[in-house]
């Protein structure tokens, strides 16, 4: 009986594997395993590429060669450089020109004298001209006006390229940072939940064995369950800042960065004291100079639109060939005619009221930058006393937090060991771990703050 019903078992198990491997299924299958192969091999082609940051200048470093901000500004300064030697070709360099035409004449002037009619021109014109044409640079024509705008221009370029250099750089700074800070966070929170576990572990044990009481057993577990989301939470507030990181630096989607080490505290100062560093930043920030030379420019305008009082003076020439021949003859025979000629030009504009206006518009646009430029140095000077009171007031929250927090760790001990001992309750021991969870983030934040107040200043001098 039992041989026959392994019997019939086999024939079913056969008949289901022939049914599963038929020929269709098995095109079926292959299919699957192709698509199977061809979405691992695509998902493989898309997957993220990670770059590891050791420190801040790795960060900075990749900054400079991936922020679009930084590629743009370059561009910029290279559409510069060729507007300056545009505008030597154009005023140190004569203007030749080539003109060809050729027209036809379809019907010509017809004069009856005494009842005789002659026609007046030819069939076909051929004209052909070089000329050449050079400013003299005197009275009305401010060349080398024109020259110094252009090289201002350049100058505003150059300058614009260190300033989003500095922009990036402080942005990239304080992204890495931030970075650190929440990875800190991270690490804070594991060592509270570690914490928290072993307190829930004691408890456990010594409610069990009844030395505890219920209150206490509940207190510790409800500690220990609120700790895991603050982990989460921080784990996720780690992910964002990497990918903030790794848009100031410029990367590509497909691209993302581990950071490795930790925030550190770095001690370096700043030369000079504070009223020189405030001097410094207000006389020689990057913004300052770029109102400077736009103030320059403008000053140039005042000069280019009082020179249009005046005539402007002009060297030209000509040479020319052409010929005007009738049908009758062929092209390889037409008759061609040299002409040369040069002299000296003259050009006014007679409108000298509107030109009046033009010259105080350019003259109101050099007092707006006296204006601006006295309102900036005024801000900058607020913004580097402010970056320096910030800088001031972390490196003392340093020095604080790190002897509570030093403190806060040997409280926690204490607190454990006397719980252990019937000494203390629970609600001294979470009061000692919740102490040190704050001393340790306070210490962390403190370093940060430290951190970026230091960028903000490195980015108003320049660094």
């Amino acid at each position: 009986m039992i041989k026959k019903l392994r019997f019939k078992i086999k024939l079913k198990l056969t008949g289901i594997t022939k049914y599963m491997f038929k020929k269709p299924d098995r095109k079926i299958l292959t299919v699957i395993l192709l698509a199977a192969c061809f979405i691992s091999a695509n998902s493989k082609g898309y997957s993220q590429s990670r770059t590891t940051i050791k420190n801040v200048n790795e960060a900075l470093s990749l900054a400079m060669k991936n922020n679009s901000e930084i590629v743009k500004a370059n561009i910029d300064k290279l559409i510069a450089e060729e507007k300056v030697s545009e505008v030597y070709s154009e005023n140190l360099v004569p203007t030749i020109s080539l003109n060809s035409r050729y027209s036809r004449a379809f019907k010509k002037q017809v004069f009856d004298i005494f009842g005789e009619k002659i026609e007046i021109g030819s069939d076909n014109s051929f004209t052909n001209s070089i000329d050449v044409t050079e400013a003299l640079p005197i009275l009305g024509t401010p060349v080398f006006s024109g020259i110094r705008i252009a090289e201002y221009f350049l100058k505003t370029q150059q300058e614009n390229l260190i300033a989003v250099q500095d922009e990036v750089k402080y942005n990239v700074k304080r992204a890495y940072y931030g970075v650190q800070l929440t990875k800190a966070v991270v690490d804070v929170n594991k060592l509270t939940l570690e914490n928290a576990q072993n307190n829930f572990n004691t408890v456990s044990a010594r409610y069990r064995n009844g030395v505890a009481t219920e209150f206490d057993y509940l207190r510790s577990k409800v500690k220990f369950d609120n700790v895991r989301p603050e982990l989460s939470k921080a784990e996720r507030n780690l992910e964002i800042s990497l990918k903030i990181l790794s848009d100031a630096i410029g990367l590509k989607v497909n691209e993302a960065v581990d950071v490795t080490g930790e925030l550190i505290y770095d001690s370096t100062e700043f030369t000079g004291n504070t009223d020189q560093i405030i001097s410094k930043i207000a006389e020689e920030n990057v913004a300052v100079r770029l109102l400077g030379i736009g103030k320059k420019i403008n000053e140039e305008f005042v000069t280019v639109n009082k020179a249009n009082y005046l005539p402007k003076l002009y060297l030209f020439g000509q040479y020319a060939i052409g010929t005007q021949e009738n049908d009758g003859r062929p092209i390889s025979q037409y008759r061609f005619i040299n002409t040369a000629n040069a002299g000296l030009g003259l050009t006014w504009d007679l409108n000298l009221f509107r030109n009046s206006y033009k010259v105080k518009q350019s003259e109101l646009e050099v007092k707006k930058n006296d204006e601006q430029i006295r309102d900036l140095k005024q801000k900058l000077r607020l913004r580097s006393e402010s970056a320096i009171i910030a800088l001031i007031d972390a490196k003392e929250r340093i020095s604080t937090m790190k002897g509570t927090m030093r403190l806060a760790e040997r409280s926690v001990e204490l607190a454990n060991a006397s719980y252990s001992a019937g000494v203390l309750n629970q609600i001294d021991v979470q009061d000692a771990e919740l102490s040190l969870y704050n001393s340790r983030l306070g210490f962390q934040q403190s370093v940060y703050d430290y951190q970026v107040a230091k960028a903000e200043l490195e980015r108003l001098l320049g660094n």
